[in-house]
């Protein structure tokens, strides 16, 4: 019984059928776990088949399966998962969209074009080889040339018909040249694409698929098959036994050579090995016509030290003598035997193939992370989860990633790669259980390749380090990137480092980097994620929003991405977008908390009822509950009642998170964040210092203060709490500034204006500390004359505030104005309320009574409780003096807030 489109398996969900065959069907559908596009073949009992000859044939094609999902080759289609469900085996297998080769034939293509096809495909032959494995059935539709040209192999002998009998090999209907048979006693392959040693049921090896691939290229090449097909199956495999291809002369004399040799008869007389084929024809991919490929054919196959002459003839076919072929005895052994089934097996290929004389391809061999080898293990479990991470890791889905290598090292402790990466990824998440793993890899540091002990040495500073070392990291993976520059992978996390390191950050050498990512592996989500990462303190959002669409395109499941395109389009002030970004992410991952948060904030941020946001919040609290992430649960739970003017709730729920162990160190400065926060508009002056007295403590304990972002570091703003409270001279407090100052990287405009934030802007609170501030503008700040900062929304409120500090009212406006342009989501929800409120406070001493009516209702239909907030207090005492139509306590005055960014509203 077939599938319809919305019924799951496993944790497919089915979306259409592609095709089916004896064996059961094949589908189209998204692995919920992986978030992805996948081709799902679920098979089933053929009625004609005995229930002993179909066990058989299953047990073999799941152990087949699962020796090709060991393979990584880009151009092999990877095999996520293998199983049975309620008896139903199953492969889950990449998607691949494209033409089938079999649409090529007879085709315009460029030569160049069809050559370089064959040559990938016998790339692709050649590394299955290496690995033990045969394909057995080599022809043009188990090929697909991908939309972007991309070439792929299909079917390593994984899904072939099972014949009803042996004396019925080739069924009642039958069309000689296509049908394919994998039976236990049959004929394996298709007749068209079979090597003579196949035919007379010979035991084959590698140089089987060789002689296959000869006729493919044949066929790709003339428009059609070198041997008889007009007279059936029988007279087809006689030409295969006894004739003679006609040569090739449309194609270059050295490419024939080639075709030739791969179809002789003989199988000693073929190439030692697909890779020596493949060396060779690598020669006439260099251009997309044949005058440009013939020219260059002597040349390319001339070896070190030979003639051109003594070149062509070591190309030339032996000829040795052959024994005569038989017709009749041959087919008689055939049918007598059904064929000798050849499984899965090393090719029997004598010695190592003679190193190429051939020029190497210009510029380093791209290298996706799908292509990195899977570390030797005997676990099959602890392989496809591997696998599965590696994939995760292309897709930017990093939760998945970190699950599957989890995985990975449960079946198979002793795969340090796995417990490697699972650090490398974890530390994002939760340290402590990413250093744990890391130490692990440590120990079987000795079973890891060249590549990935460079790839631990590289990890060590921020992994296990307190704080990270970033720029050691950085300078480890700019060598190791450049030892192996084809590595995605490498780069990408030399991009990655060098983005986050706290030094003076060329973001348009990451960019430059993140391009090169781009370039080497298109399909890299985390590439494109880069990207955006420095295009975004360059300004230049339009694209890096193109970025992540881009991220989102080449991966369903980069969840991530989406994440930032939230933050992009909340900091220009499209709360709709973000509102509609995170509901596209939430329909992806609905069990996640983050997309309700998000939507929480963009709802709230675009004026919604407090009722709809509180739902969305309470959506996601619930989530991170059922998780077990009661550290960010918590955290919820706090801004949210701080969102909405609960002071007093907030202040006692971060209190409690002050014991609670952070999954990553920098998360703890936003519980003091929180604390403070709460603490002033309380209006207890005495309990904020307390905890800033707490914070520097600990922060002194420190090698230094972990940061996020752009977030500035808040120990000077601690300082100026314990100024406020008398807690802390002036001379004690300018001397603190001076020594922070003097620490602090200023080589840069970005890091300047960082500095003055930290050092100046967030810490003022009276004229005194505005004056200040006012005058290290110009030696930190560098802005040009007239222009309004437009970095961070924080930084340019505190331009405005100090203005509006020291009485320049009308000077602060258009600062206040502009950093209240953003959509502020659950993290700068208070940031957003106390611009709003200042707007307001601008707007009045300037006589713009509507702007400033309009400010202040946006503060008082959040914040409405005056008993909670200082800045409630003052606000409603501010509105009423000016007559301003507020909203009555605990709502709005109508069913929405008006835009709250909107100066003329009002």
């Amino acid at each position: 019984m077939r599938f319809s489109p919305g019924e799951s398996f496993d944790r497919y969900v089915i979306e259409s059928l592609l095709g089916e065959g004896g064996m059961g069907e094949v589908y189209r559908a998204e692995d919920t776990r992986l978030r992805r596009k996948i081709a799902l073949k679920v098979l089933r009992v053929a009625g004609e088949a005995d229930s002993e000859t179909w066990g058989r044939a299953v047990a073999r094609m799941l152990r087949e399966a699962r020796a090709v999902a060991a393979l990584s080759h880009p151009g092999i289609v990877a095999i996520y998962d293998v199983g049975e469900l309620d008896g139903a085996p199953f492969i889950a297998m990449e998607l691949v969209l494209g033409r089938a080769l079999r649409e090529l034939v007879g085709g315009d293509e460029p030569l160049g074009t069809r050559l370089r096809i064959l040559l990938e495909i016998a790339r692709a032959l050649s590394a299955a080889h290496q690995a033990g494995l045969v394909h057995r059935d080599v022809k043009p539709e188990n090929v697909v040339v991908r939309d972007d040209g991309a070439v792929k192999v299909l079917d390593f002998g994984i899904a072939r018909k099972l014949a009803r009998t042996s004396g019925d090999l080739l069924g009642p209907t039958a069309d000689g040249a296509l049908v394919t048979m994998t039976a236990e006693g049959a004929l394996v392959g298709t007749p068209a694409y079979m090597a003579p040693e196949q035919i007379r049921g010979e035991d084959i090896d590698a140089r089987a698929d060789q002689f296959a691939w000869g006729v493919v290229a044949y066929e790709l090449l003339a428009g059609k098959l070198p041997f008889r097909t007009d007279r059936g199956a029988v007279s087809l495999m006689a030409s295969i036994l006894s004739d003679e291809p006609p040569p090739l002369s449309s194609v270059p004399e050295g490419v024939w050579q080639i075709l030739a040799r791969a179809l002789e008869k003989e199988p000693d007389a073929r190439f030692a090995s697909m890779d020596e084929l493949a060396q060779n024809l690598h020669a006439f991919v260099t251009a997309e016509d044949t005058k440009a490929i013939t020219s260059r054919r002597n040349v390319a196959l001339a070896a070190s030290g030979e003639t051109r002459a003594s070149a062509a003839a070591s190309l030339e076919p032996p000829r040795p003598s052959r024994r005569p072929l038989v017709l009749a005895a041959s087919l008689v052994v055939l049918l007598a035997v059904g064929g000798a089934v050849v499984g899965l097996r090393a090719p029997s290929v004598e010695g190592t193939p003679s190193p190429s004389a051939l020029p190497a391809p210009a510029g380093p061999v791209p290298t996706a992370v799908t292509e990195l080898p899977i570390p030797s293990t005997e676990s099959a479990a602890a392989r496809l989860a591997y696998r599965e991470g590696l994939q995760a890791i292309r897709d930017a889905t990093w939760e998945t990633a970190v699950a599957a290598f989890d995985r990975a090292r449960q079946a198979d402790p002793g795969m340090a790669e796995a417990h490697l990466r699972y650090a490398a990824l974890g530390a994002a998440f939760d340290i402590h259980a990413a250093r744990e793993a890391f130490r692990k890899a440590i120990g079987l540091r000795a079973s890891l390749s060249e590549r990935g002990q460079a790839f631990l040495d590289a990890h060590e500073p921020v992994i296990q380090n307190d704080p990270p070392d970033v720029a050691a990291s950085v300078r480890k993976f700019a060598a190791i990137s450049a030892k192996w520059p084809g590595d995605a992978e490498l780069v990408f996390w030399h991009a990655r480092q060098l983005h986050f390191s706290q030094g003076n950050v060329d973001q348009e050498q990451v960019l430059a980097l993140a391009s090169r990512c781009v370039e080497l592996d298109p399909q890299y989500a985390d590439c494109w994620q880069t990207k955006q990462y420095a295009l975004r303190p360059l300004g230049r959002y339009e694209e890096a929003l193109a970025a992540l669409d881009k991220c989102v395109e080449v991966s369903a499941g980069a969840v991530d991405c989406l994440h930032d395109k939230i933050a992009i389009v909340s900091m220009l002030g499209k709360c709709d977008v973000a509102a509609e970004t995170a509901r596209r992410w939430m329909a992806k991952e609905p069990s996640s908390p983050k997309p309700h948060m998000m939507l929480g904030g963009a709802l709230f941020g675009a004026g919604e009822p407090e009722a709809a946001v509180r739902a969305a919040l309470d959506q996601a609290e619930r989530r991170f509950r059922s998780i077990g992430d009661l550290w960010h649960a918590d955290d919820l739970a706090a801004r949210r009642a701080m969102t909405f003017g609960e002071f007093t709730t907030g202040a006692r729920i971060a209190d409690a998170m002050a014991s609670m162990t952070p999954p990553v160190p920098h998360e703890e400065l936003f519980v003091y964040h929180l604390r403070t926060f709460a603490r002033l508009e309380l209006g207890d002056l005495e309990g904020a210092a307390a905890i800033a007295d707490e914070y520097l403590v600990k922060s002194s304990l420190r090698a230094g203060v972990v940061m996020v972002d752009h977030m500035p570091d808040p120990t000077i703003f601690m300082h100026s709490l314990r100024l406020r409270a008398g807690k802390e001279s002036r001379a004690e407090y300018e001397a603190a500034r001076s020594s922070w100052l003097a620490k602090q990287d200023v080589s840069s405009d970005a890091k300047r204006r960082m500095a003055w934030d930290a050092a100046y802007g967030w810490p003022a609170h009276s004229p005194e500390l505005a004056r200040e501030a006012l005058a290290e503008e110009g030696e930190l700040m560098r802005l040009p004359a007239g222009e309004v900062d437009s970095g961070e929304a924080g930084r340019t409120g505190a331009l405005g505030y100090v203005r509006l500090l020291v009485g320049r009212e009308a000077e602060a406006v258009p600062y206040l104005e502009k950093a209240t342009q953003f959509c502020p989501m659950l993290g700068s929800t208070l940031l957003y309320m106390h611009l709003q409120a200042r707007l307001g406070m601008a707007r009045e001493a300037s006589g713009d009574k509507p702007g400033a009516c309009s400010a202040y209702r946006a503060v008082l239909s959040r914040w409405s409780n005056p008993k909670e907030s200082v800045t409630t207090r003052e606000v409603e005492k501010r509105a009423k003096g000016l007559g301003c139509d507020v909203p009555a306590e605990g709502g709005l005055a109508g069913p929405r807030t008006p835009r709250l960014s909107n100066p003329n509203a009002g």
